[in-house]
């Protein structure tokens, strides 16, 4: 995914600021706000924010429901081969990832059971993980 070929499209500024908050987010998995923060301290919050609020508009970021009071967020490939869902421990809040395939298409199959168009969906299972248990 390129972000200047995404920003310029949308009509927004290219500056190196977003350049560099995308490279950092497209090496991570699941980041939040005060990951952003943390990692370039020199960009402000408020700078951090914006840009957030910007990749979600672009669409090359999702919001990702945790159930936590912070939100998360992941690289938005809408083409990419595969669709997966998180398990989140609530001990040591570890993030994982699985496939979902099977559910997907499920999900699929009773939209179209009740003529409803499916735009996005997100699924997210909270408990403990093995090494928790």
């Amino acid at each position: 995914m390129n972000i200047e070929s995404l920003l310029k499209s949308a009509g927004k500024s290219i500056t190196q600021e977003r350049k560099d908050i995308f490279e950092f987010l497209n090496k991570q998995h699941i980041f939040s706000s005060s990951d952003l923060i943390a990692k370039f301290p020199e960009i402000g919050r408020a700078s951090v924010f914006r840009t957030i609020n910007v990749f979600l508009e672009i669409g090359c970021i999702r919001r990702v429901n945790l159930w936590t009071k912070e939100d998360f967020y992941e690289i938005d490939d809408h083409h990419g081969s595969h669709h997966h869902e998180h398990m989140r421990c609530e001990s040591c809040h570890t993030v994982l990832s699985f496939e979902s395939a099977e559910i997907c298409k499920n999900l699929f199959f009773i939209a179209q059971k009740y003529k409803f168009q499916i735009k996005e969906h997100s699924i997210s299972l909270i408990g403990k993980c093995a090494k928790c248990q």
